[in-house]
């Protein structure tokens, strides 16, 4: 396992674009959480959850932001991936956001917390035994 990476600056501006975008965004308790990523080709994408009445049917962000990434160029390496709440603080992705992360960005530096600030965590290391489903039919 290796030691979690120090942010860099483009990584850092990425995490303050985010939380600007969700404290503009709040709306009683809809909209709590943005992701941003960064792409290989230089791209940045941010989304934010969506909330429903329905808590099945609500969406995290990172599917929203990936997605997006996903739509403008399927071709383009996710590098990095972070998520905030709506207090501003970084926040490491749920089980299922680990898993879509894998598929997506599996190379990625995922923010996870760190004290105040953040960490950049190779992906595999948040998923080092993950399922991976065999795509080929028999």
């Amino acid at each position: 396992m290796t030691l979690p990476m120090r942010p860099d600056a483009l990584q850092a501006e990425a995490i303050a674009e985010a939380r600007r975008f969700i404290a503009a965004r709040i709306r009683g308790d809809w909209h709590s959480v943005a992701s941003v990523v960064l792409t290989a080709a230089g791209a940045r994408y941010i989304g934010m959850n969506l909330d429903s009445t329905l808590p099945r049917a609500s969406i995290c962000a990172e599917p929203v932001a990936i997605g997006m990434a996903m739509a403008a160029d399927p071709d383009d390496r996710i590098l990095f991936c972070a998520a905030v709440n709506r207090h501003g603080r970084v926040i490491p992705p749920c089980g299922s956001c680990r898993e879509l992360m894998l598929d997506y960005a599996p190379d990625a530096l995922i923010a996870i917390p760190h004290g105040d600030e953040f960490r950049a965590v190779p992906m595999r290391e948040l998923m080092p035994d993950a399922y991976k489903h065999d795509r080929r039919k028999p």
